[in-house]
């Protein structure tokens, strides 16, 4: 049976790069697991390899990694080779690739030739593939991370410590030393690095609430309702609202979590006793002209206009609204415009018609109360409950 024959392939130093993803298990993250990949690249005259764990293998982090990449190299050579990966070719494969837009800008942004390999073609990458079985038999086999910070932190370790000094078996020769003659044949970098931040459009749920990456972030509350753009790199969360930042969070990694900053929060609860600030006012006001004469004059005196008509709304609750409204005029007769001073002639009325004055509930959480909005009742929703065909039925003997 004939088998296939592989050709050796020579490269130039800065001539190519290879990038290739691999799986590394999963790991705990916060509530949830997580899989681990690790992105690997190799510069295929040196053999000198670069690393990077992810937790995903999603187009920002093929972007983010391969631009670190280049920047730990300190250039870029004139090829980048890969396989059919997702990020990077829509459709077809080797010469008849269709290969994503962005990913093509970030190829010219470094002044690479993109070269998709065939579909089911590792081999084309051999020397990335190599890198990947090395990666998990030296860098991961026998080794256990308890979190992905551990990851993170040993894969610079690893890789300037063993993999690049060590003699490699094809070359003879260890990665950092060719790299010195490669070195000079990269391509200068460009002084803008290429922007590799993950771009999502949304809108702020009413509770000033964005969604991204299975997480919940608050932003600030005056945006609620309103479209925001995500700005995402591998660290930290930022929502742009027409041109400006209302909100930076650092990115959270688990799953199902809300990110709240005391910020947003004292926003939150200044707006919220702004409203309902403004909604008493209205419900005092709508009691008629001499509510609003005596909110009036509230406005014109040293006092504060709230605390005194949060206490006359009580008083109609208490009292009722003729009662009050009574007691309102009167103090406008003697000019004094005071819930004390109404509360005062209340009870002068009550006790003068002989009558005992109400006592006021005790709620242990006013706070709860005061958010209770009860529709108006309405007895015909009780009729659903019966069958209107029972009504004509005979009783049972």
């Amino acid at each position: 049976m004939r088998g296939r024959v592989y050709q050796e392939v020579h490269y130039e130093p800065g001539e190519a790069i290879q990038v290739d993803w691999g799986e590394c298990g999963s790991v705990p993250v916060g509530q949830t697991r997580r899989r681990v990949s690790v992105f690997v690249a190799v510069l295929c005259y040196s053999r000198m390899i670069y690393v990077e764990f992810t937790l995903a293998q999603r187009k920002a982090e093929f972007y983010r990694a391969l631009v670190n990449t280049l920047t730990f190299y300190g250039g870029s050579p004139r090829k980048v080779i890969f396989d059919n990966l997702k990020a990077a070719v829509l459709s077809g494969s080797g010469r008849h690739a269709h290969l994503h837009p962005e990913f093509m800008a970030l190829c010219a942004h470094y002044c690479m030739e993109p070269i998709a390999c065939e579909r089911r073609d590792p081999e084309s990458k051999g020397v990335v593939e190599g890198g990947v079985r090395y990666v998990k038999r030296n860098a991961l086999q026998g080794r256990s991370f308890e979190c992905f910070e551990d990851y993170v932190h040993f894969a610079p370790q690893w890789r300037n410590t063993i993999a690049n000094v060590r003699i490699h078996a094809t070359t003879r020769q260890r990665p950092v030393d060719r790299f010195e003659d490669e070195r000079v044949k990269l391509r200068p970098l460009p002084l803008i690095p290429f922007d590799t931040e993950e771009v999502v459009a949304g809108v702020a749920t009413p509770h000033a609430r964005v969604r991204f990456d299975g997480n919940r972030y608050s932003v600030s509350p005056e945006v609620a309702r309103h479209p925001v753009t995500l700005r995402a790199d591998g660290h930290k969360l930022r929502v742009i609202h027409e041109g400006t930042e209302v909100a930076r969070h650092i990115r959270c990694y688990d799953k199902r979590q809300l990110l709240l900053l005391s910020d947003h929060q004292l926003a939150a609860i200044q707006m919220r006793k702004r409203r309902r600030a403004r909604q008493k006012q209205h419900e005092f006001d709508a009691l008629g002209p001499e509510a609003r004469r005596f909110h009036l004059e509230l406005l014109k005196a040293p006092v504060k206009p709230g605390t005194h008509l949060r206490r006359l709304l009580a008083l109609v609750r208490l009292y009722g609204r003729t009662e009050v409204l009574a007691a309102v005029t009167r103090a406008l007769e003697y000019h004094t415009y005071d819930s004390a001073y109404v509360e005062s002639i209340l009870l002068q009325e009550r006790r003068h018609r002989h009558l005992p004055a109400p006592l006021p509930p005790r709620p242990q959480r006013q706070d709860l109360i005061e958010d209770i909005d009860l529709e108006e009742p309405d007895p015909g929703r009780y009729d659903q409950l019966f069958d209107p065909s029972e009504g004509d039925r005979d009783d049972p003997p």
